[in-house]
């Protein structure tokens, strides 16, 4: 089950990212499976690895791939459990320049995703209104929860 969600965040993000690029043309090839990320996107004026998570877990271990040498991407569903683990580790996150994390609902009614770069949200968000606005970014995007997601990837 989990390689299937995966697969389909990874297949749904990878398309997003295609169709934002068609007017730029900046997108030269994506590879799955580099350097222990699951895929990895040359544009013609950077390189980015992407680390596809349904549901974030093992903070540590994710953070260890991150360096400020590259930019990354980090895919999870949107979800509460995933909301509050970005709000809780939110710091650490921030520590890291070039990382985007894109939050998925491909269900949802209303907007299907929201991007966050937190180390650039953390340098221009008054600290004391972050959880306000990160959770009106978030409630753009219908949260799934556990059940919508196993029963809609079966």
């Amino acid at each position: 089950m989990e390689n299937k969600l995966k697969q389909n965040l990874a297949d749904w993000i990878i398309t997003y990212l295609k169709n934002r690029d068609l007017m730029f043309r900046k997108i030269e090839s994506v590879e799955q499976n580099k350097d222990g990320f699951d895929f990895y996107i040359k544009f013609k004026d950077k390189e980015q690895f992407f680390l596809v998570m349904p549901l974030l877990q093992d903070i540590p271990n994710i953070l260890s791939k991150f360096n400020s040498e590259n930019h990354f991407g980090l895919v999870v569903f949107n979800t509460h459990e995933n909301f509050d683990l970005l709000i809780k580790e939110w710091e650490k996150f921030a520590g890291i320049k070039n990382l985007s994390i894109y939050f998925i609902n491909p269900f949802s009614n209303l907007d299907k995703k929201w991007i966050i770069h937190p180390y650039t949200h953390n340098n221009i968000c008054e600290k004391n209104a972050l959880k306000k606005g990160l959770k009106s970014m978030f409630e753009m995007v219908e949260p799934l929860t556990d059940h919508q997601i196993k029963d809609r990837f079966k």
